[in-house]
């Protein structure tokens, strides 16, 4: 099992238990505003996701990493992170990061130091060359985190998603170590 520690989070995978607070979590019309595809209606939707990021925590060659955001000093789950490979290629893997907060943890930094951490984890030890994100134009929010954990933006699509603006946001390894010997 994967447990990273930050100062205030524990990220680590999922278990069992988590059930409960990711179907709240994932099934928040607030929370998943932007990306409401992937929000769940049923207790079962959750679970099937549940068991299937339980299931990839257990195999050797993961493609997706799904964590429990958990705050320390409560021991209270307060969102998921995670990032799923892309592409695998001579050089390194490509990952596609993604995060989700429960809206009275909005604001104070979570998501912030989360990203860190798991993008930390990525560039030391599964061999990435770089990691990608993206959200839609008006999600100002999840921008910000972007640009405070150092990732660049490479690009402004214009009605990509049928009727939305969407921005990415990506950072290389050099980038990255760029960063952490500043």
């Amino acid at each position: 099992m994967i447990a990273i520690h930050t100062e205030r989070l524990i990220i680590r995978d999922h278990i069992e238990s988590d059930l409960e607070a990711l179907h709240k979590l994932i099934s928040n019309k607030e929370v998943m505003n932007y990306l409401p595809e992937i929000m769940t209606e049923t207790i079962e939707e959750s679970k099937l996701n549940l068991h299937e990021a339980i299931e990839e925590s257990k195999n050797d060659n993961r493609v997706k990493y799904y964590f429990a955001i958990i705050n320390k000093k409560t021991d209270q789950f307060i969102g998921e992170i995670g990032f799923t490979k892309i592409k695998e290629c001579t050089e390194g893997n490509i990952l596609n990061l993604g995060y989700f907060i429960f809206k009275e943890y909005w604001g104070r930094g979570y998501a912030v130091e989360a990203s860190k951490a798991i993008i930390d984890y990525a560039f030391k030890k599964i061999n990435t060359v770089k990691v990608e994100t993206g959200c839609l134009k008006e999600n100002k929010q999840s921008e910000k985190v972007m640009i405070k954990i150092g990732l660049k933006k490479e690009a402004d699509f214009r009605k990509h998603i049928i009727i939305n603006d969407r921005l990415e946001y990506g950072i290389t390894r050099e980038d990255w170590l760029d960063m952490k010997n500043s």
